[in-house]
């Protein structure tokens, strides 16, 4: 019979280690930001849109999130979307 293992207690939620705004894009109707999120066993792009986090995708390698925010960033304009002002 297999024997049942038990995950630690401090495995919950992945440490964040950094952000970064890619890009914040607007239309009239709508501000779009996406945002590279580090973590400890790899990175997030997170899409907002109007201050509500709209999609949260995971990677394993830094080049791959940012060529996926480059597509996504791609497919905005031509939706559109043109690049505001990073504060």
């Amino acid at each position: 019979m297999p024997r049942r293992t038990h995950a630690s207690p401090d495995r919950g939620l992945p440490v964040e280690d950094g952000r970064q705004s890619l890009a914040l894009l607007a239309r009239p109707d709508q501000t779009i930001n996406v945002v590279l999120v580090a973590l400890t066993d790899g990175v997030e792009v997170e899409v907002y849109g109007d201050g509500s986090l709209r999609r949260r995708v995971r990677f394993i390698r830094d080049t791959e999130a940012r060529k996926y925010a480059d597509r996504l960033v791609t497919r905005l304009a031509r939706r559109g979307f043109h690049a505001a002002e990073i504060a």
